[in-house]
């Protein structure tokens, strides 16, 4: 097993806990937090977790729930997403890797090839959203293990991979939710091409356009939280879950658990942000083909919404609007998280060649940090569609394969 401190797994009765403890930089994922994380996700949903964690379940059987916390004590971060810095030095040949530096100076990143950190990282990290996802669709011997992931503060990008695929995320008065890769040259990915399409009212396409910031009550508004819990009675949620998972014979044990803890009355669904500009999203971002008509109908439009929309899209990098909303429209098109990775790898390969986006976003956002990014093309009317569909195209023997978790020679 590939350990690293920045991730921390334990058993507590049949509770397996994956506690992200990289509070430095938010709790964001780098390749060997993603690693471990995949090979404890292996651990605790075979026959024996106990073993490789040198720990044993009370009944010594399969667990019965997996949660997902955060070192938050500095700021409140349930994980600010992937340590695109990271990749961007790898991809530049600055992170000392003798591949990386050689891919650079032959102009090898962003084709898919194994063994550079610009592919490892994104296959790697795709694959532990897919085991996810996997593992929320299974039963084992008549019994769930549901993931359940406790969003007690930033959850952007990566973070939001490492917890939409389970069956429950808790928001908190903390949570502050956000997609905001179109600002950094990027796409929303980790699975969001699936997630995304299937919000209602053009939610998904708004969040993806436009890296808006969500708080518990337009999370919970969008179904994208599935309870809402008081900071200060996660300890205590967590702790009876635990109990339960002792007792219950239920194929679902937090189900129960967290309903009781559920606090409706703390949120207000129908006067959050989403609630109230429903129909302003709906009408801009739903069943829209362009990012052309998009804006169209917000210029057209005099509502403080649109103007504040508006403004804050032309500060997103042109091509990456456009690839976003192409894969906003495949991963509608596609309906399969697999299928979606697979295409979101794609787009990342892509995205990190020499002269995209991504390097001039990552220098504004993370390096120089003056949030001044030179785009090119620097307009929407610019971004051709055979700038868009280079996004897409087959890897050849480079694609990403993702495996069953559950199977042992099963690859899409």
């Amino acid at each position: 097993m590939r350990v690293t401190s920045k991730v921390v797994p334990s058993i507590s009765g049949n509770v397996g806990r994956i506690h992200l403890n990289n509070p430095a930089a938010l709790n964001s994922l780098d390749i060997d937090m993603v690693r471990y994380v995949n090979d404890i996700l292996h651990s605790f949903t075979s026959p024996s977790p106990h073993n490789d964690l040198g720990q044993e379940t009370s009944s010594s059987k399969r667990l019965k729930a997996i949660i997902i916390t955060s070192n938050n004590e500095k700021r409140k971060a349930f994980c600010a997403g992937g340590d695109m810095k990271r990749i961007y030095m790898a991809a530049l040949g600055l992170n000392q890797n003798s591949r990386d530096v050689e891919a650079f100076k032959m102009n090898q990143h962003g084709y898919g090839l194994r063994g550079l950190e610009t592919a490892d990282f994104l296959a790697e990290e795709y694959q532990m959203n897919y085991t996810m996802s996997q593992n929320t669709s299974r039963l084992y011997d008549k019994q769930e293990i549901p993931q359940i992931s406790i969003w007690d503060g930033i959850v952007m990008g990566g973070g939001f991979g490492i917890s939409i695929h389970g069956k429950y995320r808790v928001a908190t008065e903390n949570s502050l939710f956000a997609m905001p890769e179109t600002n950094i040259g990027f796409y929303p990915d980790v699975g969001a091409t699936f997630i995304l399409p299937k919000l209602k009212s053009g939610i998904g396409n708004y969040l993806a356009l436009t890296g808006a910031r969500l708080k518990a009550d337009d999370l919970l508004f969008s179904g994208l939280a599935t309870h809402y819990v008081p900071s200060h009675k996660i300890e205590a949620l967590i702790q009876d879950l635990i109990k339960t998972s002792n007792e219950s014979k239920d194929r679902d044990v937090a189900k129960d658990v967290l309903s009781s803890y559920h606090d409706s009355s703390a949120i207000n669904l129908e006067q959050c942000f989403l609630a109230t500009n429903q129909c302003h999203i709906e009408e801009a971002f739903s069943n829209k083909q362009t990012i052309e008509e998009i804006m169209e109908f917000l210029n057209a439009s005099e509502t403080e919404f649109a103007k504040s929309t508006i403004e804050t899209m032309k500060k997103m990098s042109p091509t990456a609007m456009k690839v976003t909303l192409k894969s906003m429209i495949e991963g509608k098109r596609l309906n399969d998280i697999g299928e979606c990775l697979k295409m979101e790898f794609r787009m990342g390969q892509v995205s990190v060649r020499k002269g995209k986006d991504f390097y001039e976003g990552i220098r504004a956002a993370l390096v120089d940090k003056d949030s001044n990014p030179k785009w090119n093309p620097s307009s929407i009317i610019d971004v051709t569609d055979d700038i868009v569909d280079q996004y897409f195209q087959d890897l050849g023997e480079n694609e990403l394969k993702l495996v069953d978790p559950h199977a042992n020679s099963s690859k899409l």
